[in-house]
């Protein structure tokens, strides 16, 4: 789906790869770096659906007697997204569809597309009960039929938080974080921990995000939410008639992920955000025909660098098996860098014992060890 869709100052310019890998077997593709050759040579721009449909839902429209429309966002693979207000509770809200013409598409029978709907209408069940300060959070779940081109459809909707603020691109600098290791220990406590929090939640649910890049991760002032979560998950993904343009490369998917889409699991998640991290550190993300490989820092000039370069390289190691098992890990390998970094510049000063002892000492009474 678009990316960050919730407001307009923040749509993305990019549409999810997954419409268009999930059907490609390793039978079909040859080696992954033939198809990664092929992929990037041959296409560039967007993606973009080729039915020339209008949108769903005018302005204005009410659904279910409880939310109007007050303005259409954007579409995606899979469907539109909405500002919408709700009437009882006065506050304005984020409409994202789901048609059963879209998901008939992908899917090659009937009960290929019943199956794809349970599936869907479970997870979204699923993330309904997730309550995390760094996640979007699910309202309601619903579906109303819709007249369209003479027919009706039948439309499923989800309805979710709505933040029109800013998305984590805005708190990444174009040239890097590098040198500067405070200003990156800084970004990695304010903002990246606290993503690894909420998607270890949508983990323990069993909930796959599938689509973890800087422009799904919202700001609700300086509070990161991870949005667009990857809901249709369906395990056969067929062709879809679409003119598919790529504008550069899709360098937050794994390997598995760009080659059988249904081999992305949170593994898959924890390589996507091991790229964000380097991205945030380098200024850049790996280009051309293999985005995919392990990421390295260039320049690691000091010893935390040199850790945090270990780090992002297991994080985005090419074989899954190497990487983080959970993001609980990545996110315990960061602290333990962080704090350990944090006593060796306490030990540089001339009281640093004392200091060493009062850092613990305040780290245990957190923790509730010590009273």
């Amino acid at each position: 789906m678009k990316g960050s869709c919730y407001a307009k100052p923040i749509v993305s310019q990019e549409l999810s790869l997954f419409v268009v890998v999930g059907h490609i077997e390793s039978s079909d593709a040859g080696s992954l770096e033939d198809w990664a050759d092929n992929l990037l040579t041959d296409t560039k721009g967007h993606f973009e659906m080729d039915d020339g449909t209008s949108q769903i839902f005018d302005v204005g429209t009410v659904l279910n007697g409880k939310w109007v429309i007050l303005e259409f966002i954007a579409r995606g693979g899979m469907g539109e997204v909405y500002r919408a207000h709700q009437l009882n509770l006065k506050r304005d809200v984020a409409i994202k569809i789901i048609s059963h013409e879209l998901l008939r598409e992908l899917e090659d029978d009937e009960e290929e597309f019943e199956s794809a709907l349970t599936r869907f209408r479970y997870e979204v069940r699923a993330m309904a009960q997730i309550r995390h300060p760094n996640v979007i959070q699910i309202y309601d779940y619903d579906s109303v039929t819709v007249e369209r081109n003479g027919e009706e459809v039948v439309v499923e909707y989800i309805v979710m938080e709505y933040i029109p603020g800013r998305t984590l691109r805005s708190t990444m600098s174009e040239d890097g974080f590098y040198p500067e290791e405070d200003l990156t220990k800084g970004w990695i406590q304010q903002y990246f921990l606290k993503i690894l929090e909420g998607v270890e939640a949508l983990h323990e649910e069993h909930i796959v995000h599938r689509d973890l890049k800087p422009e799904n991760v919202l700001l609700d002032g300086e509070t990161p939410k991870i949005a667009d979560f990857g809901l249709a998950r369906s395990s056969h993904l067929a062709p879809v008639t679409m003119s598919i343009e790529i504008r550069g490369t899709p360098p937050y998917m794994s390997p598995e992920h760009l080659f059988n889409y249904r081999e992305a699991d949170e593994q898959s998640d924890i390589y996507s955000l091991g790229k964000i991290l380097y991205e945030a550190v380098s200024g850049r993300i790996p280009q051309g025909k293999m985005p995919f490989r392990t990421a390295k820092l260039e320049r690691k000039e000091t010893p935390f660098f040199e850790k945090l370069d270990s780090i992002i390289q297991k994080a985005t190691n090419e074989r899954k098996d190497e990487r983080y098992k959970t993001v609980s890990e990545f996110r315990d390998a960061l602290l333990a860098l962080l704090e350990e970094d944090s006593l060796s510049e306490l030990g540089e000063s001339e009281d640093g014992a004392l200091k060493r002892e009062s850092f613990l000492s305040a780290k245990l009474f957190q923790a509730g060890i010590i009273v």
